[in-house]
């Protein structure tokens, strides 16, 4: 009884978590505590259309670090992935934001699953790169860490 008590409560609590879920509206992309690049997601979307073939199209964000400085460029379709150079590859669509590929060792950014809410992020460690979805208008930090 104690067990489908606990059981239910959980799930309770959990549907209350993903029904307050606010959606994304900025997609913020921050290198070693920097942001170097903040974009309105809605935007983005709404300047890519369907693709002839009923498919969906979205754009790409290839992050690479050289000299101790990242250096972001926007795609329209997949790029090469560089060689000799580290990198990130995003992919924003309406499914949301992904890690595409990585040339860290890990690679747990690449598995990480797509971000479709506000307040969540994915963190490459290895590159100190950290993307995540900001809220709309009212959502402030709770608070700050440096």
């Amino acid at each position: 009884m104690v067990i489908t008590v606990c059981l239910l409560a959980a799930l309770l609590l959990a549907a209350g978590l993903l029904r307050h879920q606010e959606e994304g509206h900025q997609l913020c992309i921050s290198y070693d505590g920097e942001t170097i690049m903040t974009v309105e997601v809605e935007e983005v979307i709404s300047e890519k259309d369907v693709s002839a073939d009923g498919g969906e199209s979205g754009c790409y964000y290839l992050i690479t670090y050289e000299d101790a400085e990242a250096v972001l460029l926007k795609f329209d379709s997949l790029p090469d992935v560089p060689s000799g150079v580290s990198y990130n590859l995003l992919y924003l669509s309406t499914e949301g934001v992904q890690m595409e590929a990585a040339d860290c060792r890990d690679q747990i950014c690449v598995h990480h699953r797509p971000l479709t809410g506000g307040g969540e992020s994915i963190i490459c460690l290895p590159h100190r790169l950290v993307v995540e979805l900001v809220g709309g208008e009212g959502e402030q930090a709770d608070g700050m860490v440096k």
